[in-house]
């Protein structure tokens, strides 16, 4: 039996319907609240051979719980630096009863040997912020600010802690922009994780990608898979037969 939403969902905040295993998730009624992003990204790793992994910068704990509905047989463990964000998505795990196999951490990625030894996760993934410090609008919610902008962390920062993170062969995916791919390739190669999967996002068919999908490894060699884009909208308000699938083929568990 789950708990009483109204033990654990306060006023300021909304419980909202996942669909994708059944699960909701406690999110601030105003300020940073998940897109669909996150669901692209949950389905994009690849869990197979997969016992333990990390997203770092969890937010409200959104990827921990669509990926713990792909596979119950791995300890999944969210990295996010806002107090706020942290004690909700500890919430979150708890009205869905996820307590034997998602963990919520407190912490900076900058000070990433402090939580995790070195080479020991086989899958890290994260949905970082987009935007540079000095680009675009800078929220007035300072979580949403710290979400969106790379304020508290930075690609390069992100990058390093994977690798740090990963043992040999171990995976890195993340959500991005498609403007940075080549700052994340780059980046990618100076910290020994090679891009093994590209993904290319786009709102609808004959639009340019405006995200990518991007699967690194900590090896030495292998060549570049480019995969068919991912289309979202068959049209304005209508998803693709894909994103469809995503949310209601069944869970994987």
């Amino acid at each position: 039996m789950k708990p009483q939403s109204s033990n654990l969902v306060y006023e300021d905040e909304t419980l909202d319907d996942l669909i994708i295993g059944g699960y909701k998730l406690i999110q601030p009624r105003y300020g940073y609240r998940f897109s669909i992003d996150a669901v692209l990204l949950a389905h994009f790793v690849d869990l197979k051979k997969i016992k333990q992994l990390v997203d770092l910068g969890c937010g409200n704990g959104v990827i921990p719980l669509l990926l713990s509905a792909r596979s119950g047989n791995i300890k999944i463990t969210g990295l996010e630096i806002q107090e706020a964000m942290v004690k909700r998505a500890q919430r979150s795990v708890e009205y869905n009863l996820l307590q034997k196999q998602v963990e919520i951490v407190r912490g900076d990625l900058q000070e990433i040997d402090k939580y995790f030894p070195a080479a020991s996760i086989d899958l890290v993934l994260s949905n970082p912020p987009f935007w540079s410090s000095n680009e675009g609008h800078l929220s007035k919610n300072p979580e949403e600010a710290l979400a969106r902008h790379e304020i508290a962390m930075d690609l390069n920062a992100l990058i390093r802690a994977a690798a740090y993170l990963l043992r040999p062969g171990g995976s890195f995916c993340l959500i991005h922009r498609a403007e940075r791919l080549t700052d994340i390739i780059n980046t990618c190669t100076v910290n020994k994780l090679l891009p093994v999967r590209l993904r290319t996002v786009h709102s609808f068919w004959q639009e340019e990608a405006k995200l990518i999908l991007l699967e690194a490894q900590k090896r030495k060699q292998g060549r570049l898979k480019l995969l068919p884009p991912l289309v979202i909208y068959n049209k304005p308000g209508e998803y693709s037969e894909e994103i469809n699938r995503f949310y209601y083929a069944g869970e994987e568990r």
